[in-house]
């Protein structure tokens, strides 16, 4: 009975949950729509700001800001704010610059939100040295250092550093600069960042030159040329270097070095003319030196060259002590005027609030004024009346006490939070207290076990004695064996034979070996793609369905475009001239509906052409991912490559993680094998993706390292790695992968194709924070292995 009842139960079931997926889909849709508008909006005022287009660039940035938080986006919204600020830094827009970072920092800090805040705060530290205001700019470094350190976040630290040494370096203020400078480089060297190392040594050497120190500033110099040619630093890194060394050795009196390091220099800056700044400040100090050494021909070829290069420079900014006095001044009323515009908010929200809450207890006053007067009127007992009454003002009474108490249990939780912040500061220094009792106890065990070697060596010594005086006794007993040793020597030049044979038969199975670790990486590779079939799938249907619409509806226009045509035809063929008029001023109405038909055919053959670009494209990235390399290296982009991985792992990420690209300009092609980096890049996205749980974003970098290398970052913002998996993860077969969810060779294929490329992978992470994987891949790798061969 009750059997067709559950069947049509279930079935409207089954609708409804159709429905609501249906709809999830649908909102999804848009918000990834959105997200592309936003991207497409901020890369155009970037465009714009570069070509000075600050109007437009400036409401491109606003439209973008006021998208992202209508969706909710954070790292879109931080991107439109960033790039807000920098435009009104260049229209010199000092005080809405500030309002806007300010304004950021103080709302974040109020959330206890301090990644957010400490990067507000180092983008107000920049607007500030820029403006010259330099005390107020460190005054500010400092907030945002302290705030990273709150988080632990290293890498914020370090970048805060590096800029307050350079506020310390061009605001002359040298003791601070140098001691900023060796923190920084303490700090670099530490967590091994190159870049920041050789930005260290940049402003040391700047610093040494500035103040005349000739030893530590040639000593660091020298230092810095050597890291430079390891770490793959800059062309203009290097012309630098050669100019401030050179400007010690003329200060010692030693020109002939002198006019060495600015040879290199020059050679250094003709090669490479965009630092023209750095080129006129090497033929300036070359007329100087050759000045010095007596050569005034060539004192005054140069002098002319610095000249003639000089005047096409663009004018720098100087200041003066009244301006720097000036501008300390203004940044710190501008900051004035911000906070006060930021508080005055902050309190117009509060009154708003206060006002509701007054509003609602008037009304609850008002309520309890008509019960006390209906109790009043009714014939109720008046003693129980004026009782109630009573109650009533007591709970009024109450209310206003807890309404009252609310903003100094407020300023109570600050307090408490105060006072939580110095209880972890305090046990920070306990755990550095212990650290150092630790290391103290490791000293006394090291020199325990210095005692115990010198204590062996001493037995060994012994020992080697014994066996001295055995070893004599037994060079007799040698004598004797002699003849069975040339006996042995005829049985090992038989075994010789045998051995070469043993021999052929390993090389043979090494080359089947290598050709086993080939297939073994094609295999994989054929692995990930059979993973991501399914998002390929979808990734292809999308334009498949254009192309099908489209030549749905064209067929249907084609079918009226020749009735009309056929329709003219007949109406030509009449033999009576005002017979063909009229029946053509019957058909002239349909030339409208004419037009439009041309119009939506023209339409749909873009959305036929577009849909099958986008076929095209997605097959190009699976023909790249798919096939064998050849076994020569060949020229190939990186930013191809990675878009073809990111378009392959695409199901992995969709809906969920945000991809942000930041291509450097000037990206070279590099010598390689396009299939096996493609493989690369798959297995380091989809391992991304996998780390991330929920929503988060991954972040692909490229950076071109002095023309010699290229750089590949991938960073994630997952659950990151302990130390101990970090160790293992390129071991083969070691996965932290469910069963069936991964094979534990895609990190050490990885590392096998890196070596095969001669270049270098590095990995870091922190518990909490994220991931980032680091390759750095040769350019012109051919050329360096025929130059090895040469040599």
């Amino acid at each position: 009975m009750n059997l067709p009842l559950e069947k049509s139960r279930s079935f409207v079931l089954l609708i409804l949950l159709l429905m609501f997926w249906g709809s999830v889909c649908l909102a999804q849709g848009i918000d990834d729509r959105e997200k592309e508008r936003i991207g497409a909006l901020l890369a155009n005022a970037k465009k714009n700001l570069n070509k000075k287009r600050l109007v437009v660039s400036l409401n491109q940035a606003e439209s973008a800001l006021n998208l992202a938080k209508n969706i909710a986006d954070a790292q879109k919204t931080w991107e439109a704010k960033n790039l807000i600020g920098e435009i009104y830094l260049t229209q010199n827009e000092f005080q809405k610059a500030i309002h806007l970072f300010l304004e950021m920092s103080m709302q974040a800090e109020k959330v206890n939100n301090y990644s957010v805040s400490a990067n507000g705060y180092l983008s107000l530290a920049n607007i500030y040295s820029h403006m010259g205001a330099f005390n107020k700019a460190a005054e500010t470094y400092e907030i945002a250092y302290d705030q990273f350190n709150q988080i632990d976040y290293e890498l914020g630290m370090i970048e805060v550093k590096s800029a307050a040494s350079l506020n310390y370096l061009i605001s002359n203020q040298s003791e601070k600069a140098l001691a900023s400078f060796q923190k920084l480089l303490e700090l670099a060297i530490r967590d091994s960042l190159a870049y920041f190392k050789l930005i260290a040594h940049d402003g040391l050497l700047e610093v040494h030159q500035k103040a005349g120190n000739y030893e530590e500033g040639i000593e660091v110099g020298e230092a810095y040329i050597a890291l430079i040619e390891t770490e793959g630093g800059s062309d203009q890194m290097a012309a630098n270097a050669h100019n401030q060394m050179a400007a010690l050795y003329l200060t010692a009196g030693e020109n002939e070095k002198a006019l060495t390091s600015l040879k290199s220099s020059e050679t250094i800056g003709t090669r490479n003319p965009t630092g023209n700044k750095i080129l006129s400040n090497t033929y300036r100090l070359l007329s100087k030196t050759h000045l010095a050494l007596g050569s005034q021909k060539e004192a005054d070829q140069y002098d002319s060259k610095f000249k003639t290069l000089k005047s096409r420079l663009p004018s720098q900014a100087k200041y003066h002590p009244d301006d720097l006095e000036e501008a300390e001044i203004v940044a710190r009323d501008l900051e004035r005027i911000s906070r006060a515009i930021v508080i005055e908010k902050d309190l117009s929200r509060q009154a708003e609030e206060k006002t509701k809450r007054n509003e609602i207890l008037s009304n609850e006053i008002a309520r309890l004024k008509f019960l006390e007067h209906e109790a009043l009127v009714g014939n109720r007992d008046l003693g129980h009346s004026a009782l109630e009454a009573e109650y009533i003002h007591q709970d009024l009474m109450v209310a206003q006490h807890q309404f009252e108490s609310t903003e100094r249990q407020a300023e109570i939780l600050r307090y408490k939070a105060s006072l939580v912040r110095r209880q972890l500061e305090l046990k920070i220094a306990q755990e550095e207290k212990l650290i150092l009792t630790q290391e103290a106890e490791i000293n006394a065990k090291r020199q325990q076990i210095y005692l115990i070697a010198g204590g062996a060596i001493i037995l060994i010594a012994i020992i080697l004695g014994v066996e001295y005086v055995r070893v004599r006794n037994l060079n007799k007993l040698l004598k004797k064996q002699q003849a069975t040793i040339h006996q042995r020597n005829v049985e090992l030049e038989i075994s010789n034979a045998t051995i070469m044979e043993k021999n052929a038969k390993l090389h043979k199975a090494h080359d089947e070996l290598k050709r086993t670790q080939a297939n073994l990486i094609q295999a994989e590779k054929m692995s990930a793609l059979g993973m991501l079939t399914a998002g390929i799938a979808h990734e292809v249907n999308n334009p498949i369905s254009f192309v099908s619409n489209g030549l749905q509806i064209l067929e249907e226009n084609i079918s009226e475009a020749f009735d009309n045509l056929s329709t003219f035809e007949q109406v030509l063929q009449l033999d009576d001239i005002d017979e063909i008029k009229s029946n053509y001023n019957i058909h002239k109405a349909e030339n409208a509906s004419v037009s439009m038909l041309k119009k939506d055919t023209a339409d749909l053959l873009e959305d036929v052409k577009f849909g099958a670009t986008r076929i095209t494209e997605i097959v190009d990235g699976l023909r790249i991912f798919s096939r064998k390399d050849e076994k020569k290296f060949k020229k190939a982009h990186l930013h191809e490559i990675i878009d073809s991985a990111l378009l392959i792992s695409k199901s992995k990420y969709k809906g969920r993680v945000q991809i942000i690209k930041e291509y450097g300009v000037d990206i070279p092609a590099i010598d390689c094998f396009p299939g096996q980096l493609n493989q690369i890049f798959i297995n380091l996205i989809g391992n991304a993706a996998d780390a991330i749980e929920g929503e988060g974003w991954i972040k692909v970098m490229l950076q071109n390292v002095s023309g010699k290398y290229v750089r590949a970052i991938v960073q994630d913002s997952g659950s990151g790695m302990t130390e101990d998996v970090k160790k293992k993860i390129f071991e083969p077969l070691y996965t932290t992968k469910e069963s069936g969810k991964g094979t534990g060779l895609g990190l050490s294929i990885t590392t096998d194709i890196i070596k095969t490329h001669r270049g270098h992978i590095e990995v870091r992470s922190k518990v909490g924070v994220g991931t980032a994987f680091i390759l750095t891949l040769h350019v012109d790798l051919m050329k360096g292995k025929e130059e090895a061969e040469n040599a």
